[in-house]
């Protein structure tokens, strides 16, 4: 896990900002708090740890923020200055509430039913479409909408969805061609759990109020600057085309675990498939373009919702948050009995969020 580099390492755009000192301020705050964290606090062992990993999500957020609007996110920090338990909670709030909901997003697709045939492309976008007519805005519709958008292909791999393959001719006859062929999941960007419903049940793990969980959620991402783009996603509208991709499953499962994640070129639409780890980029195209037969209809996925996802994955495995993550993963899974004295909180909370379901719609 590596410590937060110097003041001398932020970002070039930093420098031309109008709030440049003000922002460079707001570090240095979080460069104090690691320097403390680290040897004055008293903290040993894992309590010292995920102290550590808390101001560094802060810190880090500064070198990779999804928006040239930082200011409310400076203006918090420099506002608790000097508050050692106050930043460290400002972080805990990004680690449980940004890093954490990103981490377990779930969006597996329900199975279409597969009707073999001998359709042609524009007949099968034709019935999708009679489908759609007045369907409800849901997952579902979401991911026959994201289907005729991509060319019922992963944006990633281009592989084509199994289960069109199946209703479809001419995609069968690309697939004994030598065109690939997976199946596909309908991937959400911003994720489906923020509109969580979790007022029922357990109100309390630890500290934490989980009634509160969507509430906390939006106010993290209203930190980034998007608040009116980021308020067309409540309820229903979590499944608007713009925060939806199709991927093959082994994609969207990297890319939810914020293994993988698309960086913004200067060419439109064109992005840099970028990853943690080189490994995850194996057979994987360097750069995605996305398209549309109809961007009034059909709208492309939208940049800000990737530029958050974005920052979430590096900035989750620069700070360690996202090793952390896997630490707690295993222990919930060799977790029995929770401690009486607390000390099982995140690994239950870790619990609910994983298994969180979504709004029906």
């Amino acid at each position: 896990m590596p410590g937060l580099p110097p003041v001398a390492e932020l970002p070039h755009w930093i420098q031309g900002h109008p709030q440049s000192r003000k922002i460079v301020c707001a570090y240095n705050v979080c460069l104090g708090l690691e320097s403390w964290v680290q040897h004055q606090a008293g903290f040993r062992g894992k309590q010292k740890d995920e102290a550590l990993v808390k101001c560094r999500i802060l810190g880090y957020l500064f070198h990779h923020f999804p928006s040239y609007d930082i200011g409310p996110f400076v203006e918090e920090i420099v506002t608790i200055s000097g508050q050692h338990k106050a930043l460290l909670d400002l972080g805990e709030l990004f680690y449980m509430y940004f890093i954490k909901l990103f981490t377990f997003n779930k969006g597996d697709t329900p199975e279409p039913s597969s009707h073999p045939s001998r359709q042609s492309v524009d007949d099968l976008v034709a019935k999708i479409k009679d489908e759609l007519e007045d369907a409800p805005q849901n997952h579902s519709t979401a991911k026959k909408k994201a289907l005729i958008r991509d060319g019922f292909q992963c944006v990633v791999t281009k592989a084509y969805d199994r289960e069109i393959m199946y209703e479809n001719k001419a995609v069968r006859q690309a697939v004994y061609g030598g065109a690939g062929v997976e199946l596909t999941h309908c991937a959400h960007i911003i994720p489906e759990s923020i509109n969580s419903d979790t007022t029922s049940g357990l109100q309390k793990v630890g500290s934490l109020l989980l009634m509160n969980f969507e509430a906390n959620a939006w106010t993290v991402l209203d930190f980034f600057g998007h608040g009116e783009l980021l308020q067309g996603l409540h309820d229903a509208c979590i499944h608007r085309l713009d925060n939806v991709m199709t991927m093959a499953v082994d994609v969207h499962l990297d890319f939810d675990r914020l293994r993988i994640y698309f960086t913004a070129t200067k060419v439109p639409n064109r992005y840099k498939l970028e990853a943690i780890d080189p490994m995850f980029l194996f057979r994987r195209p360097e750069y995605v373009t996305f398209s549309t037969p109809d961007a009034e209809k059909y709208p492309l996925p939208n940049p800000s919702y990737l530029a958050i996802h974005a920052a979430c994955a590096k900035v989750a495995h620069l700070s360690g948050a996202a090793e952390h993550i896997e630490e707690v993963l295993k222990c919930m899974e060799d977790t029995v009995v929770l401690a009486e004295d607390g000390g099982s909180s995140e690994v239950l909370y870790t619990a609910i969020l994983s298994s969180m379901p979504t709004v029906t719609v």
